[in-house]
């Protein structure tokens, strides 16, 4: 390439734009609204879902009714299953277990639901950025899981 009638060497063209885009990058970083950026820090905070599952108020409550829901469908499969062959027995059994399956995520699934939104106010309300289970922590972080608790149970 030629400048002003002076050919200039390929290695100073590609260092020149190697330069101009490192300053474009940490401009672009520096100055982007939100998140941790160059030169911050952000907080990583965890939480012990096993044990905020077993504090949530209505935990006691969705298991009774997961476990009358059970009975209730083993009852029908007894009732239903008199005078069926053993293929109409196993779709029978695989039909009962697919309901049993929904209906777990159905109340199960409220629960966590209810712990994810507590996990976020709280992490919003300390400044943590990042909240990861217990059980991929193994050093360092800050314990979130008595606040969670907290904040389910509305104290």
């Amino acid at each position: 390439m030629q400048i002003r009638g002076r050919r200039l060497p390929t290695v100073w063209l590609a260092g020149g734009l190697i330069v101009v885009v490192v300053i474009v990058l940490v401009a672009v970083l520096t100055l982007s609204p939100g998140g941790p950026v160059l030169g911050q820090s952000f907080t990583i905070g965890y939480v012990d879902m096993a044990r905020a599952v077993g504090a949530h108020p209505r935990r006691q409550a969705s298991e009774r009714a997961l476990q009358e829901f059970f009975q209730a469908k083993q009852r029908e499969f007894q009732q239903r299953t008199k005078g069926m062959n053993a293929v109409q027995r196993q779709e029978l059994d695989r039909q009962l277990q697919q309901q049993f399956i929904s209906k777990r995520e159905e109340l199960i699934g409220g629960l966590d639901k209810d712990i994810r939104s507590a996990v976020e106010k709280v992490a919003q309300e300390r400044g943590v950025g990042i909240v990861l289970d217990r059980n991929v922590v193994l050093y360092g972080g800050t314990d979130l899981t008595d606040a969670v608790i907290a904040k389910l149970s509305g104290k």
